[in-house]
């Protein structure tokens, strides 16, 4: 009874002493998916914090492993804007045109990954340094979005007054824009693969990870409602060239271990 009573005094004291609690702050690149390859949308601050657990080992062990989650808060998004022209004569008349086009998304999440570590410790004397290759999902659950457009079509035309005497006509100007939160149109809750690497050094750990969704990210039903045009629209165009709307992010994040 005595034995079995410090087992379970102990046994606890052993467990938490395999969780390391890690704050993090870092940066994070959003690109998302375009009719032909991805648009980099940004950089924006990322935060948190990560719970890990680690396997019992033996201490001197190269390779061990490890599990981790936590949570942490993003508030990224999408800015792209473009600009085309071109000119047209025939007969002495000149016709230019001037196309431009604008589109800001912004969003926020609240994070929570699942991953599963390799925690590597190439040098057996040092034992504080480890580096380490993680991977798993990510649930990222959708608080807040908002889509902004914007489309500039100017056709201006120059004539010759040797071919044809006419005083220069004012330019025609075509736009149409929209601004409005898009929170019921988004995903809520979605699934994104994460792929890690990093370094550990006594308290200080620093990784760069790679997320991508494993679905479609498209704000269903917006083209329904929206002022802009598909047509015109580069995120509604770029999803109907495509059929699909992903996100990746890259991040390299800073953390201080407990």
């Amino acid at each position: 009874m005595i034995k079995l009573f410090f087992i379970m005094l102990f046994f606890p004291i052993q467990l938490f002493a395999q969780f390391t609690v890690t704050p993090f702050i870092g940066l994070n690149s959003t690109r998302m998916s375009q009719s032909i390859g991805y648009e980099n949308g940004g950089n924006y601050p990322v935060f948190g914090a990560e719970v890990e657990y680690m396997f019992k080992h033996n201490k001197y062990s190269m390779i061990n492993l490890s599990v981790t989650s936590g949570a942490s808060y993003l508030a990224n998004g999408f800015d792209q804007i473009t600009n085309s022209s071109f000119n047209y004569t025939d007969n002495g008349t000149t016709i230019n045109y001037y196309d431009a086009k604008s589109t800001q998304i912004q969003m926020k999440y609240w994070q929570v990954p699942l991953l599963l570590r390799i925690n590597v410790r190439p040098f057996p004397l040092l034992e504080d340094w480890r580096l380490f290759l993680g991977f798993g999902i990510v649930s990222n659950n959708l608080t807040q979005a908002h889509l902004a457009e914007q489309w500039t079509h100017v056709q201006k035309t120059i004539r010759d007054p040797r071919f044809t005497p006419s005083d220069f006509p004012p330019p025609t100007i075509t736009q149409a824009q929209d601004s409005r939160d898009v929170t019921s149109y988004a995903v809520k809750s979605s699934i994104f693969e994460r792929f890690e690497f990093g370094m550990k050094f006594k308290h200080v750990q620093i990784c760069y990870r790679f997320t991508v969704s494993t679905q479609d990210m498209y704000f269903k039903g917006i083209e329904k409602v929206w002022n802009v045009p598909a047509v015109y629209s580069q995120y509604i165009s770029a999803h109907n060239a495509r059929g699909t709307t992903n996100e990746k992010y890259s991040e390299i994040v800073f953390g201080w271990r407990f």
